[in-house]
């Protein structure tokens, strides 16, 4: 995916993760972590991402990232 499109796009679902993020922690230091660590992960790999599934890549993504956290799989540490 072209840099344009993909921060187009990353833009543009910016709510969506948030919400996402705030609905599955109520702990504002988790929620904020989630979105950093999706938006990061997007980052890492746009170059396999397209734009007919780069919604439904974010929102997985962002609940596989909160698994993890309740699994202890993953430090949320800066």
């Amino acid at each position: 995916m072209k840099n344009e499109i993909f921060f187009q796009n990353l833009s543009q679902n910016r709510s969506l993760i948030q919400e996402i993020a705030t609905e599955l922690s109520n702990d504002f230091v988790i929620a904020r972590f989630l979105y950093r660590e999706t938006t990061h992960q997007a980052m890492m790999n746009k170059a396999f991402l397209n734009e007919e599934t780069f919604k439904e890549w974010l929102i997985t993504t962002v609940k596989r990232i909160y698994y993890k956290i309740s699994q202890n799989e993953y430090s949320t540490k800066n």
